[in-house]
């Protein structure tokens, strides 16, 4: 009985060792589909002039919250940072084009912009504001007949041209030219992003400019700021999304914010 027995146990396990054998052996000669990863170095856009977020310090080096994130991002990826610096519609273009891997700027996921880039999650939020002497009405009757600016390419230019291009004259400016103008009188309000406008308002050409209204609470899509990224690179784009997670759990993202802001920007 006890032979027998064993013989009935010992076939089942001859059957299953042969095929985890055989499972084994074609495994290892199976193709392995090797997983993606990110480039050795991504070519990053980025503004030249777009301070606190990215502009050149007075050693001439390229610095500013989105720097410091791209670095940290890149690192947190194990790749390099290759920057590209241009203008916000030239760094659009090239995006446009294939030129750039990511895109840090500040980016609302605007569906034009999803034709040639996808986006990450959220890494900073922020809303458009109205800046200009105080007391200025942002109404019909307080804009009829003034010069408003905005950023070339943004989006605050588009709410301007929505909102007030039949009471107004809309500027489309470069950034780097847009408070100048202001503080020399050549504008009488600008619409920009609430973070980039702090170092002209703590600054003496900023003391006599004031926030008008309320920030702009439109919608999530043009109050939170992600990163663009090659069109169709899933791996990539969530490789990021994890890295913008990791910054934000071991204190990187806040160690990067205090360095520029006395605030929370997230």
């Amino acid at each position: 009985m006890r032979s027998f027995l064993r013989s009935r146990l010992v076939v089942p396990l001859l059957v299953c060792a042969c095929a985890l054998a055989a499972f084994s052996l074609w495994q290892r000669l199976a193709p392995v589909e090797p997983e993606k990863a990110a480039p050795a170095v991504l070519r990053v856009g980025m503004e030249d002039h777009y301070p606190p977020m990215a502009f050149m310090d007075a050693q001439g080096r390229h610095t500013g919250f989105d720097h410091d994130m791209a670095e940290a991002l890149c690192h947190q990826i194990n790749a390099k940072c290759e920057f590209v610096i241009g203008s916000f519609d030239d760094i659009l273009r090239m995006m446009s084009a294939g030129e750039l891997d990511i895109l840090v700027a500040g980016l609302a996921a605007l569906e034009p912009r999803k034709q040639f880039m996808n986006f990450t999650e959220p890494y900073y939020s922020s809303s458009p504001i109205y800046i200009g002497r105080p007391g200025l009405a942002i109404s019909e009757d307080g804009l009829r007949g003034k010069r408003l600016a905005a950023q070339i390419g943004s989006m605050q230019l588009d709410i301007l041209k929505k909102n007030w291009s039949d009471i107004a004259t809309v500027l489309e400016v470069p950034f780097k030219n847009i408070f100048g103008l202001l503080a020399r009188g050549e504008v009488d309000v600008v619409l920009v992003d609430a973070v980039a406008s702090y170092d002209f308002l703590k600054s003496e050409a900023g003391r006599d400019f004031s926030m008008l209204g309320d920030p702009l609470q439109i919608n999530d899509v043009l109050s939170l700021a992600r990163i663009g990224v090659r069109k169709s690179d899933r791996e990539l784009t969530e490789a990021l999304n994890r890295a913008i997670k990791t910054l934000r759990v071991n204190g990187e993202y806040n160690r990067i914010t205090r360095a520029y802001f006395p605030f929370n920007i997230y």
